[in-house]
């Protein structure tokens, strides 16, 4: 009897798809574009992500990254200055309409860098007399449009955490990530805006988190307590490489590790999966139960995914082949996204994101997140609320809340998945 190899499908998708342009898709819609070979396409930008440095009492030093499509890379310094104009407003808090500082950034050699294909900004931003923490408005105007994209972004000038004074370096160590792991094969460095040399202490936890429960999951799972494996002494601006994967918590003094920043050591294809073993896991957002205890009961992971792609479409190979490409596509643009720490398919907004895909439209405020699903011809508007968590490894988790009744939404996504009916 013919045997498909499903796991060497799998293997090949994953390894060899291109990543999409969407690394933050949460405020755009997913269109199709015609391509008319007669007409330059205009730059656009499609995503953009922001954190920021305190120099010292009085300046942080921010730092943008925007996906910017349709930019030739020898041209986009120019291409950004006739298509966008850069400005910032600083006010109290969300809600509060005043206006503490405001200016317009110039896109210049000397603030301006595309690496990664994603265009990297930075400007400075004095504090105002007698603000400790204060809300930042960056707004991206398209000329030709007039289409504005915007970010926001809280800074703490008090600077008590070790993430508002340090951030994380790789390659040329110039500009800091915009993510939260680290490949293994990767030396990187802990560094200040000054490279100030002081000690620091990694301790290198167990990292064995349950996925997202549903959401219409109406009891929680216990908060699973973490074992300390090993802490390791380094000093900041001093290149570092780590040989064990797992979560990390960056602190001055172990002793007192309340204001610490963590991040992980992964393997060297994340986000990509591609070993059986970790393919299995996220099956479990389409599957049921008896799926999922039969998935994970198997010892040999390769035959539990062929086993179960069989068993999900029949044998249709051709039906397989679509699943697992754009289910794995998804998984591995979770984690790219929503990776803080735990990888970002267990997550909530993992979760929601790889069943729905990006949302229609989102609103932020200091606590709160809200995703929203704009109504089709089978829905009304399906609205997801994340509130904000305090977590000692991150000040930006997220948690949704979960009613029985999305049970009606939800497994519609999820039979689409099943049947090869989700659009990308």
């Amino acid at each position: 009897m013919r045997k498909i190899l499903l796991y060497a499908l799998i293997l090949g998708l994953t390894g060899c798809a291109t990543n999409k342009k969407t690394n933050t898709k949460a405020p755009r819609e997913i269109k199709t574009a015609v391509n008319n070979p007669e007409v330059a396409a205009k730059p656009l930008v499609v995503a953009i992500k922001s954190r920021y440095i305190v120099k010292d009492s009085s300046t942080a030093k921010i730092f943008m990254e925007l996906d910017v499509e349709n930019l030739s890379r020898d041209k986009a310094l120019q291409q950004m200055k006739e298509a966008f104009r850069l400005s910032w407003l600083l006010q109290s808090d969300y809600g509060v309409r005043d206006r503490l500082a405001f200016n317009r950034v110039d896109f210049s050699e000397q603030n301006f860098l595309v690496r990664d294909d994603k265009v990297e900004v930075t400007f400075d931003v004095q504090r105002p007399k007698n603000v400790s923490k204060a809300l930042l408005l960056t707004e991206i105007f398209e000329l030709a449009t007039s289409k504005k994209s915007n970010n926001d972004l809280v800074i703490d000038f008090s600077a008590v955490r070790l993430s508002d004074r340090f951030g994380l370096y790789t390659t040329d160590f110039s500009r800091p990530l915009f993510r939260n792991y680290i490949n293994k094969k990767d030396t990187f460095q802990i560094r200040s805006i000054d490279n100030h040399v002081k000690d620091l202490f990694l301790i290198r936890y167990s990292n064995d988190f349950d996925p997202a429960q549903s959401p219409m999951a109406t009891s929680l799972r216990p908060v699973k307590s973490l074992n300390v494996e090993e802490i390791v002494k380094v000093q900041s601006g001093t290149p570092i490489q780590l040989s064990n994967e797992g979560l990390y918590f960056a602190v001055e003094d172990t002793l007192n590790s309340r204001n610490g920043f963590g991040f992980m050591i992964v393997d060297n294809r994340f986000p990509k999966f591609t070993m059986p073993e970790k393919l299995v896991k996220p099956l479990i957002y389409m599957s049921t139960s008896q799926e999922t205890r039969t998935v994970n009961e198997n010892p040999d992971a390769k035959q539990a995914l062929d086993r179960y792609f069989l068993a999900v479409t029949g044998g249709n190979q051709a039906l397989a082949k679509k699943i697992i490409k754009t289910y794995y596509r998804r998984i591995e643009e979770a984690n790219r996204l929503f990776t803080c720490f735990k990888e970002g398919w267990k997550t909530d907004k993992g979760m929601v994101y790889i069943i729905l895909g990006p949302p229609n439209k989102v609103q932020r405020s200091r606590d709160r997140e809200v995703w929203m699903y704009a109504q089709s011809q089978n829905f009304s508007e399906i609205i997801f609320t994340f509130n904000k968590k305090p977590n000692q490894f991150t000040d930006n988790y997220y948690e949704l809340v979960r009613y029985p009744e999305y049970q009606a939404y939800w497994y519609p996504f999820v039979e689409a998945w099943r049947t090869g009916n989700v659009m990308e």
